[in-house]
């Protein structure tokens, strides 16, 4: 990679170390970044806020780009700090609001689409075109009840699943998730040949002193695995292999009655929940695609079909 760590209007030395906005072109809304540069290495792409009620993966980003310092640091970092800053602003779950799209499903983008697929084309032209490896952080959006958990892509060359997988576990999160899907964000960066990671704590739109320190030890352990920050890599604890994730997926409008909770074991064809009218007639029942970890639980009452319901490991 080049000693200069260019992105957009912003160039950052090396040893230096540079704040600034990221435009996307002809959208009128830019991105707050954070350019870190020390001595050679890795180039590292860290975003927080893909989806804007995700805080604890927010709040993490930008301490991030608030403490580290060219000094701590064998390589680059490129820190953006929200990534969809006006459902941030709107306090919207997943879509950003000009377009009603889930900005992860909209990778790797287009240059003149909707804004959320400019969005993505601008993270995607911009920072994984030179990255070494790239952490999605998210956390629990406005609806959804979640256990942490990190996911790596399973599908995409060998060497960059391996390096994925290892990075994942060095988060300090009890389940490590295989994930085959190629248009979210990380899915779309690996599939280009970056080792990508998306990591969750955090629940509920909401966010807490603990979980955020609980995400900084771990992002700044995962660049210690990389080589980019200085210092050796701990052992977070103990972590479970999950081979796959299976997104249950509404088919209904109404009311969402789950019955199980994040962290529970569930059996195939187990019922997850069910979904009513507003009278309180059932419309239809919801059941386990394999046995597994629950990973996520949508929290909400209102649901609208095609909604995730929740997700089983």
């Amino acid at each position: 990679m080049p000693e200069l760590l260019k992105v957009g209007d912003l160039t950052c030395e090396p040893n230096s170390k540079v704040r600034g906005f990221l435009k996307v072109a002809g959208a009128g809304i830019e991105m707050p970044i954070t350019l870190v540069s020390g001595s050679s290495g890795k180039t590292v792409v860290i975003t927080g806020g893909t989806h804007g009620g995700e805080y604890p993966g927010i709040e993490t980003a930008i301490r991030l780009a608030q403490e580290i310092e060219p000094r701590h640091i064998q390589g680059k970092l490129a820190i953006v700090h929200p990534v969809n800053t006006t459902s941030f602003l709107a306090k919207t779950q997943y879509y950003v609001p000009a377009d009603g799209r889930n900005l992860n499903r909209m990778f790797p983008g287009k240059a003149l689409g909707t804004l959320a697929e400019r969005i993505a084309y601008t993270i995607s032209t911009e920072l994984f075109a030179q990255a070494d490896f790239y952490m999605d952080l998210h956390g629990g959006d406005i609806h959804e009840a979640l256990i942490p958990f990190a996911l790596y892509p399973s599908s995409v060359a060998p060497d960059v699943v391996r390096v994925s997988r290892e990075a994942a576990s060095r988060v300090g999160v009890r389940y490590v998730v295989g994930s085959s899907s190629s248009n979210g964000a990380f899915g779309s960066a690996a599939a280009s040949g970056v080792p990508s990671i998306l990591v969750e704590i955090g629940q509920c739109g909401l966010w807490s002193e603990e979980e955020v320190k609980a995400y900084y030890r771990g992002v700044k352990n995962v660049l210690g695995y990389l080589g980019v920050l200085r210092g050796e890599c701990e052992d977070l604890g103990p972590v479970k292999y999950l081979e796959r994730m299976t997104v249950i997926s509404a088919q209904h409008e109404g009311c969402w009655y789950p019955c199980v909770k994040p962290g529970d074991t569930i059996a195939e064809s187990q019922k997850f929940g069910e979904m009513r009218d507003y009278f309180g007639k059932v419309l239809g029942e919801y059941r386990a695609p394999l046995a597994g970890i629950v990973l996520y639980v949508a929290s909400s009452l209102a649901i609208t079909a095609g909604d995730p319901l929740g997700a089983v490991g």
